[in-house]
């Protein structure tokens, strides 16, 4: 997995980075950036790819970031999504149970407990013990029969007192608990594995209490799930993913949560508001897509306000005014063994984290989504799979997910955006959103670091799913001062506050994945450096910049060089026609248009159809706005994957090479 390193001083640049091999002095050394903000991990703090765990069902879980805020995802083996619930009864314990697991009947909820989604990591301290009451659940299903469920608590009076899930089977449960109040979640799951769907229902009980003598009973039965939660479209659609959050908070104001996920629509009892403390009911997440007859796909993504109750009425009625429409252009490799490909979506917070379910098409295609107005401060995240690998049993998939640091949902209006059009190489980026610089300075601490994998739009990020292997070499004036694996940039402090030039190379290598294009590249960047920030080129309030520390001045915006590649291939990257073309455009890291602007002073492009052992320099000539066309002819053989090497030059003195291994198919 590919991370960028935390902060390293000078003195110790060559040394293990925090999270591969750190040394006691790199810990002892290190400062940490925050580890999240409103758009999710900031570099240089937290891995660009996500920590991927194996659950004791087989079912793999993605965690990208770490405690309450991360965003999760869970994969069945062959790499398909699958839902699952999210518990949260407190800071010291978050289970992730996928609903095939509910649904058995006979788990152990404490293998479940995810140690990376935890606020803090458990301390040797004294942990309170309480005087336990039981507490009986009886269970009944459709059929009036006893039936297999799980039941979630939150306690009203103090969240910290409980945190276990309640597997109940053959319908009876006891467990001890401490006496008291609580909100009692109740799910039944009917999970059909040969189809992969649920039947999930869900029976809230706002007010129970427990106790202090003798045995309290809560029953729990499965026919009062009677509210079908569901929404209306002015389009034809059929329900996907459905995101239920139930939250408690307890009388010192602290919160405890459930969140339930299903690809079908979920049912559940109506319940009233609590007789004290708060309660919430959203639905968070309500995907819906077209029918499968449907020549373009299109799919809805909408979520709705929260409420203090559960209503008997869970039909929901979509606001067309406030959608945005996005067309998704998803192209994929022309090798690629399987034409399928996964869009992901879900709602994010940075106090409670987030939960992506996966929407599987064919590829390459074109898809519309119209996606609602966030709530309550939540945000929309997503990303897009271009293509998905073959089975592979029980070994963690080799997947490449591209996300988009732009705002998924900017209002009423439309969007376009094209996923996986290549050549996919490494690049700072140039962001219209808030986002976290790829390389700034701030005094003498400097981030220097780039997207490891980008297409063609300039917002592009990336996640690595499978061994992707990489390699970044910093130097300063000639002279080594980073060097690590598996890295895509660092953070240098205590760097000598007179002009000078940095040098980052960057290698990539992705030959163990399931694509024939794009496999590998080399970045050779040059970045000249001044001490003396020019004032327009400070990182605008919005955007994050771990350089900055706890400083209040703006960091400042390196001028490190950035290649837009305008390929002229189709939606699977191949080329048709004895002449191939590339509009090149040579521009600089920006954010929010802010950046350096200086002019592009020179562009070449080589190509190579002998896997780079000769190149045949391509005609370029300047066009406009620092952007250049370069056109070479298409000799090499049919079905053959060329090589491109591209280098440019600034009037500042900064340059780039890039050299991309199969970069796109003759057709």
């Amino acid at each position: 997995m590919l991370i960028p390193a935390r902060r390293v001083p000078a003195a110790l640049a060559a040394a293990a980075v925090l999270g591969l091999g750190t040394t006691a002095a790199t810990a002892a050394a290190a400062t940490t950036a925050p580890a999240t903000g409103p758009l999710g991990p900031a570099p240089f703090s937290q891995p660009l790819a996500p920590q991927v765990s194996t659950l004791p069902n087989g079912d793999l879980l993605s965690v990208t970031g770490s405690g309450p805020a991360a965003s999760i995802a869970v994969f069945s083996p062959d790499g398909h999504s699958v839902p699952a619930i999210r518990y949260a009864p407190n800071a010291d314990h978050a289970y992730v149970i996928p609903n095939s697991v509910l649904a058995s009947g006979s788990y152990d909820p404490s293998l479940y407990d995810i140690p990376a989604l935890h606020t803090a990591v458990k301390t040797a301290a004294v942990i309170p013990h309480y005087p336990l009451h039981i507490l009986q659940i009886g269970t009944t299903g459709l059929d009036g029969a006893p039936a297999d469920a799980t039941t979630f608590l939150i306690d009203a009076d103090d969240v910290t007192k409980w945190s276990q899930p309640i597997a109940v089977a053959g319908g009876v449960g006891r467990v001890a608990v401490p006496a008291g109040h609580y909100t009692a979640f109740t799910i039944f799951d009917n999970f059909d594995p040969a189809t992969r769907t649920d039947a999930m229902r869900v029976v809230t009980q706002t007010d129970l209490t427990v106790a202090d003598t003798g045995v309290t009973a809560l029953t729990a039965d499965e026919r009062t799930a009677t509210s079908q939660v569901n929404a209306t479209a002015p389009k034809p659609t059929a329900t996907d993913s459905e995101y239920l959050s139930f939250s408690r908070m307890d009388q010192n104001h602290v919160t405890g949560s459930l969140g339930v996920i299903s690809d079908t629509s979920i049912a559940v009892s109506p319940a009233a508001a609590p007789q004290a403390g708060g309660f919430t009911f959203q639905l968070l997440s309500w995907g819906a897509t077209s029918p499968a007859s449907t020549p373009q796909p299109y799919r809805y993504d909408v979520m709705f306000p929260a409420t203090d109750h559960i209503d008997a009425n869970q039909t929901y009625a979509v606001d067309t005014s406030k959608l945005e429409t996005v067309h998704n252009t998803i192209d994929t490799d022309a090798g690629s063994p399987r034409r399928m490909g996964e869009y992901m979506f879900g709602p994010y917070s940075p106090a409670t984290g987030g939960f992506q379910m996966g929407h599987v098409y064919s590829v390459p295609t074109h898809l519309t989504t119209y996606i609602g107005a966030p709530q309550d401060g939540w945000i929309w995240n997503r990303s897009v799979f271009t293509a998905l690998p073959s089975p592979t049993g029980n070994d963690i998939p080799a997947m490449i997910m591209l996300q988009a640091d732009r705002t998924t949902y900017s209002g009423p209006g439309e969007q376009w955006r094209t996923w996986g059009h290549g050549p996919m190489t490494a690049q700072v980026g140039q962001y219209k959103d808030g986002t976290s610089c790829r390389a700034c300075a701030d005094g003498s601490t400097v981030d220097l670091g780039v997207n490891p994998f980008v297409d063609s739009e300039p917002d592009t990020t990336s996640l690595f799913l499978g061994p992707a292997t990489g390699h970044t070499t910093i130097y300063r004036d000639g002279t080594q001062v980073f060097s690590q694996d598996n890295t895509s940039g660092a953070e240098l402090t205590g760097q000598a506050q007179t002009p000078g030039t940095y040098r980052l190379v960057f290698d990539l290598d992705l030959s163990r994945f399931p694509i024939t294009q794009s496999t590998a590249t080399h970045t050779d960047l040059t970045v000249p450096y001044t001490p003396k920030a020019n004032p327009d080129w400070n990182l605008p309030a919005a955007d994050y910049c771990g350089a900055q520390g706890g400083g209040t001045t703006p960091c400042s915006i390196l001028p490190v060089l950035n290649l837009g590649y305008r390929l002229a291939t189709d939606d699977t990257n191949t080329s048709h026609g004895p002449v191939q073309t590339l509009d090149l455009q040579v521009g600089h890291q920006s954010y929010s248009g802010v950046g350096a602007n200086a002019r592009a002073t020179g562009a070449t492009v080589s190509v190579s159809f002998d896997k780079g052992a000769t190149w045949t320099k391509a005609t370029v000539v300047p066009t406009f706005d620092n952007h250049f066309l370069a056109l070479w002819p298409n000799s090499g053989p049919k079905g053959g994957t060329p090589w491109l090497k591209v280098g440019a030059t600034d009037a500042l003195g900064g340059s780039i090479t890039q050299t991309v291994a199969n970069a796109y198919t003759i057709g």
